[in-house]
């Protein structure tokens, strides 16, 4: 059976601390790894207001697993989902070849543009302590 690449979105309670929100990831990371599933990232996207509300709740924390996967392993982990209280929402989608060259090269670019943001701002810095040195410069 071939494995297939997929992205799982989960969308708990806002209102969660940290540790809490961490075990609930921790715990999700294990049923992975159990399933020899193989996790290539898990991106913490982090608080968000919700368009509406769901189960009375405003703002959720959102997460998203990517892994490799055989195909009959989503319904195992979609169950899992679905049985969690904590779990607002959730949808697991198949991510195509072409897909995932366009998610590359868009976080290429991405990382190429912070690059250049963090070595201009660097760029200011120096810059202003230059200027700094020259007035007192002057005033001696």
């Amino acid at each position: 059976m071939t494995k297939r690449h997929y992205e799982s979105y989960i969308i708990l309670d806002g209102n969660f601390e940290d540790p809490t929100i961490e075990e609930i990831i921790k715990k999700y990371e294990k049923l992975l790894s159990k399933n020899k599933v193989e996790i290539k990232n898990i991106d913490k996207i982090g608080r968000r207001r919700l368009a509406y509300p769901i189960k009375k709740k405003q703002n959720g924390y959102y997460i998203c697993f990517e892994f490799t996967a055989a195909p009959d392993f989503t319904a195992k982990i979609e169950k899992a989902y679905k049985m969690d209280e904590n779990i607002l929402r959730y949808l697991t989608i198949i991510m195509s070849k072409n897909e995932l060259k366009s998610k590359e090269n868009y976080l290429k670019k991405k990382a190429i543009i912070l690059q250049n943001l963090e070595a201009e701002k660097e760029k200011q810095e120096q810059e202003k302590k230059n200027n700094i040195k020259e007035k007192e410069e002057e005033k001696d």
